[in-house]
């Protein structure tokens, strides 16, 4: 697969694209930059909001309003003046915070936390339905989120442990069961990040300090990768109307192209990303 840029803007800590069908529009955000960003893929036209903290993850609700993570918190982001609502606080250490997050099919968002020192084990993940609910605690950088096509499957990264957990997940209940490895990055270069599902059911793994994007059966199978310009790659979407171009974030570092988000168009498709649901 061949990359070219896809930002116009170069970003500290480019993370969490999420490609929206409805607006035919990318999001994604810059942590440490404090911004979310909108890039219309029929317009090229690029815009940006910045907030109050580092938000880290973000799901649309509808074509006005984002729910984005924010240091300790779910809120809701009006993309029209920019006003923040928060509707949910976590419980967490001064040093943690939230870091990457995703919806599922029904609509709930599942987020986790991070030390922010990157070396204890006191990130959590979390599940926002009405409420934010933990469903699982002693993670050090809680990373990359998905769903099989089946939904029979859910896949958790924690970086530092550098593996791909896979659990047995409930649809109907929004509930998680047998945590085992997926993958486990052994000598693989740098560390697991971000990460998508294709529509086969193949894992899409962001290779932070790796420089490459690597594809991953579920049985923990090397089948591929991607290179791209800049060593510290975040995070993998796919997008557009065939759900077959995939956007890849990065974040700020000695290479010329870091910082920038990549596009390129893959020979599957991806499962798409789901709208947040107010319950």
């Amino acid at each position: 697969m061949e990359l070219s840029l896809f930002s116009n803007t170069r970003f500290t800590l480019g993370e969490g694209p999420v490609y929206d069908i409805g607006m035919n529009s990318l999001f994604w955000v810059d942590i440490l930059g404090m911004k979310v960003m909108r890039r219309d893929l029929e317009t090229g036209l690029e815009t940006s909001m910045t907030l109050p903290g580092p938000v880290s993850s973000l799901c649309v609700v509808d074509n006005e309003t984002l729910a984005i993570t924010v240091r300790h918190s779910f809120s809701l982001l009006n993309l029209r003046d920019g006003s923040l609502k928060e509707i949910g606080r976590v419980e967490e250490k001064e040093d943690n915070r939230f870091n990457d997050g995703k919806c599922d099919k029904l609509g709930r968002y599942w987020a986790g936390t991070m030390d922010m020192k990157e070396r204890d084990p006191t990130g959590s993940l979390y599940k926002f339905v009405k409420s934010p609910v933990k469903v699982l605690n002693n993670l050090t950088i809680s990373n990359g989120l998905g769903w099989d096509p089946d939904d029979g499957t859910m896949y958790l990264i924690d970086t530092l442990r550098r593996k791909v957990f896979a659990f047995d997940f409930d649809l109907s209940k929004g509930e998680i069961y047998n945590m085992r490895v997926a993958v486990d990055f052994g000598h693989e270069p740098g560390s697991p990040d971000g990460m998508t599902v294709d529509e086969e059911g193949f894992l899409w793994v962001a290779h932070w300090g790796g420089g490459k994007v690597s594809r991953w059966s579920p049985r923990g199978e090397k089948k591929g990768e991607v290179k791209v310009q800049a060593s510290r790659v975040t995070s993998v979407t796919f997008g557009g109307e065939e759900m077959d171009e995939v956007f890849i974030t990065t974040a700020k570092g000695e290479e010329q192209l870091s910082g920038y988000t990549f596009t390129g168009k893959a020979e599957v498709s991806g499962v798409p990303s789901y709208r947040f649901r107010l319950w």
